[in-house]
């Protein structure tokens, strides 16, 4: 798969989701692979107009993390961003991917856990090909709240990268 397609599903799964933090989603950059001049993402804009990224990255040493169950704080977007991502493929479990996994990349990351925190997913596509979105994010005007706004919101079970809704066998 190219970089655009796995942009598209993941631009599909942040707009469909319906979470109540999420103002806008959308695209930018040129790239047409991971790693050129024009990195290729999807931007998640917040209500307070903080953003996340997941943009196609090449970065020297990842590390496979176990998934969190609970989202980061908002003061954590990069990670926050990452860990969504995975738990939205969780439920959509979209056909073009075979697998994906939050990934600490080397370097990245608070002083006392460079490497360690999650900064980056980890997508194997259906027909074979990797691919590497890295996170970050930028603050918004407004500070952060130091704990989830909505810590009762589930992602709908229905939740699809495709438009039609994702069903069970």
């Amino acid at each position: 798969m190219q970089l655009a397609q796995v942009l598209d599903v993941l631009e599909a799964l942040f707009a469909g989701c319906g979470h109540p933090e999420i103002a806008t989603v959308a695209r930018y950059g040129g790239d047409l692979v991971p790693g050129g001049p024009s990195p290729a993402g999807v931007r998640v804009r917040y209500r307070n107009q903080a953003e996340a990224y997941l943009w196609g990255a090449i970065w020297p040493g990842e590390s496979p993390l176990p998934t969190p169950e609970v989202l980061p704080p908002p003061t954590w977007r990069a990670d926050r961003i990452a860990v969504f991502a995975v738990h939205l493929l969780d439920v959509a479990r979209p056909e073009q991917f075979r697998s994906w996994q939050v990934v600490a990349l080397t370097g990245l990351g608070p002083e006392h856990q460079r490497g360690k925190v999650p900064r980056g997913v980890r997508i194997e596509c259906a027909d074979g090909t990797s691919v590497l979105l890295r996170a970050t994010s930028a603050g918004g005007p407004e500070r952060e709240p130091d704990s989830d706004p909505y810590p009762t919101w589930k992602i709908p079970e229905t939740l699809s990268a495709g438009g039609r809704p994702h069903r069970e066998a």
